[in-house]
């Protein structure tokens, strides 16, 4: 390793101490899905405060499906809004899945465990029946200050269900980061064009901006210079100026026309690494320009993929407050063999499926070049190999970080 090569974890843990969470903004939870808590939300009563039906059935007093099994059937219950019913000893209360228990009954008999003819109902299986049987007990999503919604939450369907719930209407949240994409390269050319001899279409944008979208960024600007110093540095400082977050791909190597490190450098930037001991992606950097932080990437495609997963995916979940940052990262049967790669930690594009037995199973892919987008685009996540770990063989368990869990259930089902 060189002196600036510094390790991958390190090079991680640099990217979080940059990135403190931006400011607050409140937002109404039609508009949260993605956001990110900024603080702790509670439960201001019981969730709900009232018992209810689990079934639709007969609410009846389980005590008395001891001394009978025929009930007379007296009232219905439904879900809505209504005086509370009271229950009549010894008879049985029609009610439908959600309507709340009518006061002194204690328990459901499902529809289909019972035998209805001329206003009564007849048990089954009157041994079957006990107080709370099919009941919904008040509370039992949350009670009266339980935390429904912690700091640092990435606000999913089911999560905003739960605050829906508790009647929390308006929240803050942190505020998403905003981005520029800057890509360079004498040889790259729109998506549109027809390439000609020498010439690649712009992969890289699409790849970045997606990717950002994905992590939570709002991205504000994306932007191609050719390799020319000049329209580098501009471009990274007019960048800097609108964005939270810039992101380069493209001539952050030693090459000739290298620029975006030089151009970091006589703008000013602070770097806080200048490459990273990992493969691919060891010349991604880290510096900050003003108040934006600049995660420059090398240009060949699977190279980034990776950069974009494990370092940038970090720096945008930091800023906008999110808990956890890294991709998780789980431990599989490697099929296939790993070489390391010395003082490098390794990052190996593999596929994922499910053996018979139910466990994770990572097939390297066999053409790990990291000038390849169909690579990236075949994987479902990366399998890893620390700088000690050396090679790892067929049938041991490796370290996977999963970027696409819908790829492993198609595994599955095939």
């Amino acid at each position: 390793m060189s002196d600036a090569a510094i390790p991958f974890e390190d090079a991680v843990a640099r990217i979080a101490s940059a990135c403190d969470a931006l400011d607050v903004r409140t937002v109404a939870l039609a508009d949260a899905a993605g956001r990110v808590l900024a603080h702790d939300l509670f439960a201001e009563d019981d969730l709900v405060p009232f018992a209810r039906s689990a079934m639709d059935g007969f609410a009846i007093v389980a005590a008395d499906a001891r001394e009978r099994d025929t009930f007379l059937v007296r009232g219905r219950a439904y879900a809505e809004g209504a005086p509370r019913r009271v229950h009549e000893p010894g008879t049985a209360t029609a009610i439908a899945t959600g309507a709340p228990i009518p006061g002194g009954a204690d328990a459901v008999v499902p529809f289909e465990d019972t035998v209805e003819s001329n206003g009564s109902i007849r048990l089954l299986d009157p041994r079957a029946v006990y107080a709370g049987a099919h009941v919904f007990p008040p509370g039992e999503d949350a009670r009266r200050g339980d935390v429904v919604g912690r700091r640092g939450d990435v606000l999913r369907p089911a999560s905003l269900s739960l605050l829906a719930s508790a009647g929390h209407a308006r929240f803050d949240v942190v505020r998403k980061p905003r981005a520029c994409v800057v890509t360079s390269g004498q040889e790259i050319v729109p998506v549109s064009a027809s390439p000609g001899f020498g010439e690649i279409r712009n992969s890289n944008a699409t790849a970045v901006v997606a990717a950002l979208a994905t992590f939570g960024a709002e991205v504000v600007d994306v932007v191609h210079v050719r390799d020319d110093r000049a329209d580098v540095r501009r471009a990274i400082a007019r960048a800097a100026e609108r964005a939270d977050v810039v992101v380069t791909t493209g001539g952050a190597s030693v090459g000739e026309r290298d620029y975006v490190k030089s151009a970091l450098d006589e703008l000013g930037a602070a770097f806080a690494f200048r490459e990273v001991a990992m493969r691919p992606g060891r010349p991604s950097a880290l510096a900050t320009l003003g108040e934006s932080r600049v995660l420059a990437l090398p240009g060949n495609p699977a190279a980034v993929s990776v950069a974009l997963h494990e370092l940038v995916r970090v720096a945008i979940a930091r800023l906008a407050g999110a808990r956890d940052v890294r991709l998780p990262r789980v431990g599989a049967r490697l099929r296939g063999t790993l070489r390391g790669k010395g003082d490098r930690t390794y990052f190996a594009f593999a596929a994922l499926g499910v053996d018979a037995d139910g466990r994770l199973e990572a097939l390297p892919l066999d053409n790990q070049c990291s000038a390849l987008t169909r690579t990236s685009a075949d994987a479902g996540g990366f399998a890893v190999v620390g700088p000690d770990r050396g090679d790892v063989r067929d049938g041991e368990l490796v370290d996977v970080d999963v970027f696409d869990w819908d790829g492993v259930r198609a595994a599955v089902r095939v």
